[in-house]
């Protein structure tokens, strides 16, 4: 890909990348939340004081969150007692999959960066030199970078998730939810 090609495919993947993160957590959470407060019964056999902190802190912030009434009556609850929730997992894998594909225009964009001061270091110095530039806007248009792929990003993408699931399960198990 061209160098204004390089520039243009970092710039949305940053943007895309950022935009599917934030809609991924803003729903996971927001599932999360409603799953807690449906299993107030067993939160109350663990602790009385932690189940009404967490109804309390659950009906706060879905009363000063309007503006997200989209994410509280449409997430999907988990119920990890009884069926897969394909939806749940979809967006919470969003979450990981937004946070590659920023990663890798981030690293699309830092190559260009790169590049570009690199080449206008080289054209001042020859021009410094008194040596004949040719440095032409087609040899320029013509550099070629490589393209960088979110899927590469194996700790954001493969590594990451599982972690979060297994430190999400023992919260979950100590808890008594699961």
């Amino acid at each position: 890909m061209t160098l204004s090609q390089a520039r243009t495919s970092a710039i949305i993947k940053k943007s895309v990348g950022w935009g599917i993160f934030i809609i991924g957590a803003l729903s996971t959470t927001i599932s999360m939340l409603n799953y807690l407060s449906s299993q107030r019964e067993k939160i109350a056999g663990f602790n009385a004081v932690l189940s009404d902190f967490i109804r309390v802190l659950v009906d706060m912030l879905r009363f000063n969150t309007s503006f997200l009434d989209l994410f509280w009556h449409y997430s999907p609850v988990p119920n990890f007692a009884d069926n897969l929730n394909l939806v749940f997992w979809i967006f919470f894998i969003l979450i990981f999959f937004g946070m590659a594909l920023n990663a890798a225009g981030s690293r699309q964009w830092r190559q260009y960066r790169y590049v570009k001061e690199r080449l206008e270091d080289q054209k001042i110095v020859e021009q410094v030199l008194g040596e004949e530039a040719d440095f032409s806007d087609n040899k320029i248009k013509s550099v070629k970078l490589t393209h960088h792929s979110p899927f590469r990003q194996y700790y954001l993408l493969y590594v990451q998730p599982i972690i979060v699931v297994v430190v999400g399960f023992f919260l979950l198990h100590w808890l008594t939810l699961v």
